[in-house]
């Protein structure tokens, strides 16, 4: 083996930090730990399921003790396949677990073991990767197309997903810090090695074709239209000076968003189907590459013969800035979830203590989102592109005509049965069933707000005493969407119901 091998270089670059996650596990955990660089006491509950997962996890914990302590050329891919392969059914066992105990006391342990186990099978791939690799060749630049092969079916996009998927499914706790790093190890330090092309600068001067620049928006009427007004905010995403003067959205390109996901081979969860609400809808775990070509890069002519018409691919309600920290940098949290302005205020309230969650949503063009309610406060951002929203007050719920358990039994209570083309035509469509027509009455007589959301703009969906249930519907009107939405809870509601133009540029 050659031992002076790039790879085998960059491997005990890694040692030390893979050490420091496997060692502690051959050890009882301590009451404070480190969790995503910060310290936290642990209460009972969560310290017993700590422990126990470190029972089930010991003897793996053993045998990468010995990997990571053991000069890699003296090891034998044998004993590194076998490692892998054991670690590969304890993770399987763990996921049957975390499926099954979700909402279980003893679910935690094995979302513990879950991760950890994640941990273990990306690194023995990398081990038995490096160390297939090093025993053939010494100059690795001659030989780009290595992250695409593959041993004993197992390549770098294996690492890669499941490092993501840990992420996704367990948010990597205990050791979510960690995975980050791992996952920027491979970006910043590996593929660069074997890449050439690996993360390019971007030169924003030059012509960029944008992943929905080739799409010209029809420019609806609004027959009832919101109030808006001017906010100073800015967000670091609108940085890029565009041709026209001002300034565009750093994810209006292709090329920025690959760079953010290891080219794209991040994973994400991405339903398919027509709209939320449909029977058949599907959830599938795709590349960002493969997201994106098949369900938004699509020049004119171009066919998609993957891709069904009509049946929509949509990266929906996900907590993606998390998951990729990287993008994080470029959102920053409306302050105006710190302003209220109601009169039952508490004097002496802590009026920063305002829970948080941001989701991201991408879908291509003509996406629909059925009319439904939301139970909390809402800061919805555009962020690529532009939408189409109109909203209801919570008095016309019954003209809504909430909807039951759908088919596969799931709850859609809080989602209108009022058929999309009523709320897109605004004309009767017959579809057949007893009362129709009465429905289609009562609904068009609900008076509406409605908006055209730009990027750089946001609408707020409140939830309080005068508009508590907020019914919207929503079409994009170009390739390209995405947006962010701050969910926030507070005990009051008193912001005005309007749209901040020009909110983060």
């Amino acid at each position: 083996m050659a031992s002076n091998h790039p790879l085998l270089g960059l491997w005990d670059s890694f040692l030390p930090r893979f050490q420091s996650v496997v060692a502690p596990l051959l050890h009882e955990p301590d009451r404070k730990i480190l969790i995503d660089d910060e310290y936290v006491l642990l209460n009972d509950e969560t310290f017993r399921e700590l422990r126990l997962s470190r029972e089930i996890l010991r003897p793996h914990a053993l045998t990468f003790t010995t990997i990571l302590s053991t000069p890699l050329p003296n090891l034998t891919a044998t004993f590194l396949k076998n490692t892998l392969t054991a670690s590969t059914f304890l993770l399987r066992e763990a996921e049957r677990n975390v499926n099954t105990l979700q909402y279980a006391p003893d679910g935690k342990r094995w979302r513990s073991t879950y991760s950890y186990t994640s941990v273990f099978v990306s690194i023995a791939m990398l081990a038995l990767s490096i160390h297939d690799e090093s025993m053939q060749r010494a100059d690795i630049r001659q030989y780009e197309w290595f992250v695409e092969k593959k041993v004993d079916d197992w390549n770098w996009q294996d690492i890669i997903y499941h490092l993501d998927f840990a992420l996704i499914k367990t948010s990597g706790w205990p050791v979510t810090a960690f995975i980050h790093e791992f996952l920027s190890l491979i970006d910043t330090k590996l593929l660069p090695l074997v890449e050439n092309t690996h993360n390019l600068p971007i030169d924003w001067d030059k012509k960029d074709n944008d992943w929905c620049s080739w799409i010209i928006p029809s420019e609806p009427i609004l027959e009832s239209p919101g109030k808006q007004f001017d906010s100073p905010s800015h967000w670091p995403v609108f940085d890029v000076p565009s041709s026209t003067g001002g300034h565009k959205s750093k994810w209006s390109s292709f090329r920025y968003l690959l760079s953010k996901t290891i080219n794209g081979r991040r994973i994400v969860p991405v339903e398919i189907g027509k709209t939320y609400a449909d029977p058949e809808l599907k959830q599938r775990i795709l590349t960002f590459k493969y997201f994106f070509s098949n369900y938004f890069v699509s020049s004119p002519g171009q066919d998609n013969t993957e891709v069904e018409e009509g049946v929509f691919g949509y990266l929906a309600q996900h907590n993606l800035l998390t998951q990729v920290p990287s993008l994080r940098d470029d959102i920053c949290i409306p302050e105006y979830i710190n302003y209220t302005e109601s009169p039952s205020d508490n004097e002496g309230e802590d009026e920063d203590d305002v829970a948080t969650t941001i989701n991201a949503w991408f879908g291509p063009a003509n996406t629909i989102t059925p009319l439904h309610t939301d139970n909390y406060h809402n800061i919805f951002c555009q962020v690529v592109g532009r939408k189409y929203v109109r909203l209801y007050p919570p008095e016309a719920r019954e003209a809504m005509f909430p909807m039951g358990k759908d088919e596969r039994g799931v709850d859609m209570g809080n989602t209108s049965s009022i058929p999309i083309s009523w709320v897109e035509g605004e004309e009767f469509i017959d579809s057949g069933e007893d009362g129709d027509f009465e429905r289609w009455e009562q609904f068009r007589s609900e008076k509406y707000v409605e908006f055209m959301v730009e990027p750089g703009e946001a609408l707020f969906f409140p939830v309080g005493t005068s508009i508590s249930y907020v019914m919207s519907y929503a079409i994009h009107m170009v390739e390209c969407h995405l947006l962010i939405l701050v969910s926030f809870d507070r005990k009051d509601g008193g912001i005005m119901l309007g749209r901040w133009r020009r909110a983060f540029r």
